[in-house]
């Protein structure tokens, strides 16, 4: 082999090396995407759910602190 075969051979290896790079960096984007939609954002909506049901709770009139008139059938 000369020197321009064993050169363009490396030029090959970097190039597949950098693709394969690439590829790798389009996979784990892909998979962060679709974490993010079908785990992170769900559990997300979830959490902020619940505290605003805390928070309604929280801010219900509790019916027991009213006095209510016994209601009588015979008067």
């Amino acid at each position: 082999m000369d020197n321009n075969e064993i050169m363009v051979n490396e030029e090959v290896m970097k190039a597949l090396l950098l693709l394969e790079l690439v590829n790798g960096v389009g996979l784990a984007a892909l998979g962060s995407v679709i974490a993010y939609k079908y785990v992170v954002k769900p559990i997300v909506a979830k959490i902020k759910a619940k505290k605003a049901q805390e928070r309604i709770d929280g801010e219900s009139i509790n019916h027991e602190d009213y006095e209510f008139e016994e209601f009588d059938e015979n008067n």
